[in-house]
């Protein structure tokens, strides 16, 4: 690679040898890529961050850098953690895990990460601009900054995220660079209404048919409700491995078809309608009913204003017993909730908010729940496996409904 005189200095260990190792990931990650150079990054977020991800050699990871008194050369900030970092007690955290995923809370307090413990950064501590170079690990974050924020970040991995957070470069290459963004495939959307829920609906088809493809969509108006791309673009993250869209009118680089799609042609042409909605919330059902165990929203992570929804939809009404509620965000969120009241009448409906941590993420298949309900096309996708449970997709109304009931 051809690195500047900055970068090589960085190599050769004249920063430090954290810096000098987090250059020696790079390189070798450059190189595997065929990029020629590396390109500096405004901020990093790091997706190592939760011990039942990382596991003991995650946190070995960590601490080896934090020990070799690397930090953060650009704004950092961390994924999800593991657990409730002050009430896990209360979700039935084992200690040997907590202690574990402490541990990395204090890896990442050494080497100065911001500890926002969120797949939300962009709304509580980075806010990225069209044409900032990322480093960026969260696949929900990744889509949404690229496509409705326009900023450029490859879905990076693990340990290659803190490289990049130490160094302040990325090898160049993949979504980067302008003619590896241009789109692959056109889907075009047919519906008569698209509300939140159809967006989670529309994401989690869209990652079914584009894969990692870069889709081209047509026929979705401009929407106010950004909460409904969040879900959206989380979702198509997770069933397939979409990165970048283009919404016509809407992404910053694709004002128009011609430059969302650049010198390529559609490779393939699809079309989302009614009938296309009903069979894609019929595939993301592991089952259709049943007596629910849990009621598990906020992936990604609850906005002030789905909050506000929860407590709307709950007030006056109590959580059938025996049926788990929890809303999951992070800690400003839930503090704006207790302030505004919203938390105590998710409280005294029998639900529960948390953060910091989410249900994929945390050990919840600790409960053995048999079947959860979620408004989250992303939790939708995982949960199965994640949680080991079955799953029930719906609306938020849905679930507040289900939660109630006790059955759907």
């Amino acid at each position: 690679m051809n690195l500047t005189k900055e970068e090589q200095q960085m190599l050769d260990g004249k920063n430090g040898k954290g810096c000098q190792l987090a250059m020696e990931i790079l390189t070798d990650v450059g190189k595997a890529f065929g990029a020629e150079r590396m390109i500096p990054v405004k901020s990093a977020h790091i997706v190592l961050s939760t011990y039942k991800s990382i596991f003991d050699a995650g946190v070995e990871a960590l601490e080896r850098f934090a020990k070799l008194k690397a930090k953060v050369s650009v704004p950092t900030t961390t994924d999800p953690a593991g657990m409730d970092l002050d009430r896990w007690k209360e979700f039935n955290v084992p200690g040997k895990y907590a202690r574990k995923q402490f541990r990395i809370g204090k890896a990442s307090h050494a080497m100065g990460f911001i500890p926002c413990w969120t797949c939300t950064p962009y709304l509580c501590a980075l806010l990225p601009r069209q044409g900032d170079h990322l480093a960026w690990t969260e696949s929900s974050a990744v889509v949404f900054v690229n496509s409705i924020l326009g900023a450029r970040t490859n879905r990076e991995t693990a340990v290659v995220d803190i490289a990049a957070a130490i160094a302040g470069r990325i090898p160049y290459h993949g979504l980067h660079i302008t003619e590896k963004r241009w789109g692959n495939i056109l889907i075009n959307v047919q519906m008569e209404k698209m509300s939140t829920e159809n967006y989670n609906i529309f994401g989690y088809y869209m990652g079914k048919k584009a894969g990692t493809k870069i889709p081209v969509i047509t026929g979705l108006d401009r929407n106010d409700r950004f909460e409904d791309y969040k879900g959206m673009g989380a979702a198509a993250a997770a069933s397939g491995g979409v990165a970048l869209y283009h919404i016509v009118g809407i992404t910053p680089e694709a004002r128009t078809l011609e430059e969302a799609f650049g010198k390529n042609t559609p490779e393939v042409k699809y079309v989302f309608s009614d009938a296309e909605r009903s069979r894609t919330k019929d595939d993301m059902c592991t089952v259709k009913e049943g007596k629910i165990d849990a009621v598990l929203v906020g992936c990604p992570h609850y906005t002030i204003t789905e909050v506000r929804k929860v407590a709307e939809l709950l007030e006056g009404k109590r959580v059938k017993k025996g049926v788990q509620f929890w809303i999951y965000t992070y800690k400003n969120v839930e503090l704006m909730a207790e302030r505004l009241g919203y938390k105590k009448i998710i409280e005294k409906a029998g639900a529960k908010m948390t953060a910091d941590t989410c249900m994929i993420v945390s050990p919840t298949e600790l409960w053995k729940f048999n079947i959860i309900m979620t408004d989250s096309g992303k939790c939708a996708y995982y949960s199965p496996t994640q949680v080991q449970s079955q799953v029930i997709f719906g609306s938020i109304e849905e679930c507040v409904t289900g939660a109630i009931k006790g059955y759907k």
